[in-house]
């Protein structure tokens, strides 16, 4: 299976679900309706899962082992058990969703608009396989905000070779537009563009830069050592840019450098967390991230030996931990924050 590259750096939403035939019900199967909560939660406060337990800031819920990936929603959040969405309120009341087959879903940087790819009921080919479509949902009433329209495959369309040849992707969800397939869909009228294609692997979308997602602005950077700067012509979004955008963050390193860069200077700041390694997780504020502190073997052994959730002051770089020190070994349950995937690709 091949995914496109996306300018965006869409790797960390990467599904995780190998491609399906679901020949169930007929298309007109009614659309399911996301459910929502009624008391609504700190959705920007710092999130970790582990052991079953979701923390999020001093809230907790419990929703047991099988999650593969979490949402956070304004009312509760939503998550991956196999191929099925679920969703448990901050009263910790937990239903299934829907079916939807594929672990790619997203949310707005506020957490209001929640996405995600569906294979449970679009129009079939005539081999039986379902047209996979894309749903956006507000997450505070759970009003469809929109759904890839119904239109039955071509006579000759063969939609599970086409799947595993390039597979449709989620890139991001924002208050004002949908990110899916290399296309960009504005919410408000459900228009949609076309993206614009660099080589045969990266699509640009357009809107994308310009969207600030929970953990920063997309954006290329390059540079070595402890110097840093804005690519202007990337082949992925490796890096995130603070809200303020003042900031440079590098992301497609694990584990990465306990450092930020300076947007203009390029210079870099030693991020002041427990060890010398950490990953971006999200912002609570513009002025406060957080992640996840990383405990290597040595400095020339990568392998994690242990994590901790710790949010940080932006100005400072001084962090505190929000989670105790969980050890990475194959007998422990593993730190899991917002996005991140505990199936293997």
């Amino acid at each position: 299976m091949r995914f496109r590259g996306v300018l965006a750096g869409v790797l960390a939403l990467g599904v995780t679900t190998g491609c399906s035939s679901s020949i169930g019900e007929e298309s007109s199967k009614d659309p399911f309706t996301l459910p929502v909560g009624t008391t609504r939660w700190d959705a920007d406060a710092p999130s970790w899962f582990h052991d079953g337990t979701l923390h999020v800031g001093d809230r907790t819920v419990e929703l047991g082992d099988k999650v593969e990936r979490f949402a956070l929603g304004a009312t509760g959040v939503y998550w991956m058990r196999g191929e099925t969405l679920m969703f448990t309120s901050v009263e910790g009341r937990t239903q299934k969703v829907e079916k939807v087959v594929w672990d790619n879903m997203a949310t707005s940087a506020d957490h209001s608009v929640f996405a995600t790819v569906d294979q449970s009921r679009g129009p079939k080919d005539e081999f039986g396989t379902r047209a996979i479509q894309v749903a956006a949902f507000d997450t505070r009433t759970g009003e469809q905000l929109y759904r890839t329209p119904d239109e039955k495959p071509d006579e000759d369309d063969d939609l599970a070779d086409l799947y595993e040849e390039t597979m449709p992707l989620l890139a991001g969800v924002s208050n004002e537009r949908l990110f899916f397939d290399d296309t960009t869909i504005d919410l408000s009228d459900g228009s949609v563009s076309r993206s614009d294609e660099v080589g045969d692997e990266t699509v640009i979308y357009d809107g994308y830069t310009e969207t600030l997602f929970h953990d920063g602005y997309p954006i290329g950077v390059k540079g070595e050592g402890r110097h840093r700067e804005v690519d202007k012509a990337p082949e992925f979004a490796n890096g995130r840019l603070s809200p303020d955008r003042s900031t440079l963050f590098q992301v497609d390193v694990t584990p990465a450098d306990a450092v930020v860069y300076d947007a203009k200077t390029g210079r870099g700041r030693a991020i002041d967390a427990p060890w010398d390694h950490f990953t971006l997780s999200g912002w609570s504020d513009k002025d406060t991230f957080f992640g996840v502190a990383q405990q290597t073997v040595s400095p020339t052994d990568g392998t994690v030996r242990a994590s901790q959730a710790v949010t940080c002051e932006l100005r400072t770089l001084a962090c505190k931990p929000v989670s105790p020190v969980i050890p990475e070994n194959e007998e422990a349950s593993a730190l899991v924050m917002e996005g991140d995937s505990t199936s293997p690709l």
